[in-house]
């Protein structure tokens, strides 16, 4: 009786497994919901975008704003959840039946690019358009934007990274704001004097822990790309994967591991700046807008990672969201008079404020001198670190090209076997590069783009 028991409790654990694949798999497969309008007679622009929660009507404030800004077009918003808007769009490519206009922040650019699913923005601009485009916009928005010599998505928000040191703490090692870190050496040496230890020596704070080795790699002269080939195993990129597992050496892999799973969890009033987790943090530029939320009279500073040495200063990876066109979108041309409002391009003091409403990084220097987003900065004063780095020539992308997702999972996996010790950096990047051949191999076999 009590195996048929066990076997009865099986088969009911297993339904319910199946029960709940199904209404995933059904969540992902549902059409996007019915978009509405509100403005009869004009041309509909359908949207698609991943916001939902406290971002999702600032986001559509921003589309409000557009739509009341003229009488041709109306954008018509629908928030596809975030983890299956790819899925989502790919379905609806295959059926002819795409949105006009989509942001996705999944790396997709290449992939759709090579599979003719987006449609360049060059043959939807001025040539006045594209020349003043390609004057005014900082050169990491371009390189983002670009792919194989064309304008394959607008860049509507831009993650970079700095250096956040928590005061009180370097105050205690006898540091203040104008004797910070000029290398990398010095600001990992700074790191190890304020690591802080419990009775039976477990870290209850670590003063400086680097994490991912794609965020590190432009300041060791490193980069992902080569005349439209992803390359990941390069001497750049090694210094920095070797620069991190020298720290998680030091402290220890286990130590290491049993720190950062005791952590609360990263978001509101526990993200690590504020709980006090760490001294200095490598980040990005929207925990400003988080630490003004939930700790305003945090003592923090900001400034650029510091090279290390024959390094590049003001170094950083960058992390866009895309703005792109399907080819299959009924009415391109209010979907790019929607983007250009959306992102500033020709807008400026529109720009400037749909950046600054979303803690987002302007795409030009003419939407940073704005006086919307100057308005911004006065209020977030620290914000403005990350405007200067975009003028940085030391600036990197993410792998681009059809294998740039492929490419980045391999890298994680990489980042991860390193941290757990179960791999030397050399050999992490290794398998990487022989992971991407293996992939190149299998998608030429069937007659797909490899990437090369």
């Amino acid at each position: 009786m009590k195996a048929e028991g066990i076997r009865r409790a099986g088969l009911y654990w297993k339904s319910i497994l199946a029960i709940l694949v199904t209404i995933v798999v059904l969540a992902v497969l549902a059409p996007a919901p019915e978009a509405e309008t509100h403005y009869p007679g004009r041309i509909p622009v359908v949207f698609w975008h991943q916001f939902a929660g406290e971002w999702q009507p600032i986001y559509e404030g921003m589309v409000e704003r557009f739509n009341k800004s003229q009488t041709k077009y109306e954008v018509i918003p629908v928030s596809v959840p975030g983890d299956a808007c790819t899925t989502k769009f790919l379905m609806s490519s295959a059926g002819g039946d795409t949105p006009d206009i989509l942001l996705d922040w999944d790396p997709v650019l290449g992939m759709w690019a090579d599979k003719g699913l987006i449609r360049p923005f060059d043959d939807l601009m001025t040539p006045d358009e594209k020349r003043e485009w390609l004057a005014r916009t900082y050169p990491i928005i371009k390189r983002n934007s670009t792919y194989h010599g064309k304008i394959m998505a607008m860049v509507d928000g831009l993650d970079l990274f700095a250096i956040y040191y928590r005061l009180d703490h370097l105050k205690e090692v006898g540091v203040d704001k104008n004797h910070l870190p000029k290398t990398m050496e010095e600001l990992v040496a700074l790191g190890k004097k304020l690591d802080r230890y419990d009775d039976q020596h477990h870290l209850r704070r670590v003063g400086f822990l680097p994490k991912g080795f794609s965020q590190y790699a432009a300041a060791f002269n490193g980069n992902f790309n080569d005349n439209g080939r992803i390359v990941v195993n390069n001497p750049g990129n090694l210094a920095a994967m070797k620069f991190l597992d020298e720290t998680n050496r030091r402290l220890g892999y286990d130590a290491v591991t049993h720190f950062t799973s005791s952590l609360a969890a990263d978001a509101g009033p526990t993200i690590p700046l504020i709980a006090g987790n760490f001294s200095i943090l490598y980040d990005g530029e929207w925990r400003v807008k988080q630490v003004e939320q939930y700790a305003k009279d945090l003592p923090y500073l900001l400034a650029p990672l510091p090279p290390p040495k024959g390094g590049r200063p003001s170094a950083s990876i960058s992390n866009p969201n895309y703005l792109m066109i399907p080819t299959a979108a009924k009415h391109p041309d209010g979907a790019w008079a929607f983007a250009k409002f959306c992102v500033g391009f020709l807008y400026p003091e529109d720009g400037g404020r749909n950046m600054g409403e979303m803690g987002w990084l302007p795409n030009d220097p003419v939407i940073a001198r704005s006086k919307s987003y100057q308005e911004y900065l006065k209020h977030y004063p620290r914000y403005k670190v990350f405007v200067d780095l975009m003028s940085s020539p030391n600036l990197e992308i993410q792998p681009q090209g059809q294998l740039q997702k492929f490419a980045m999972d391999e890298m994680a996996k990489a980042d991860d076997a390193v941290a757990r010790g179960s791999a030397t950096p050399e050999q992490a990047l290794k398998t990487v590069d022989d992971n991407l051949n293996a992939e190149r191999e299998r998608l030429r076999k069937f007659g797909q783009p490899a990437g090369d």
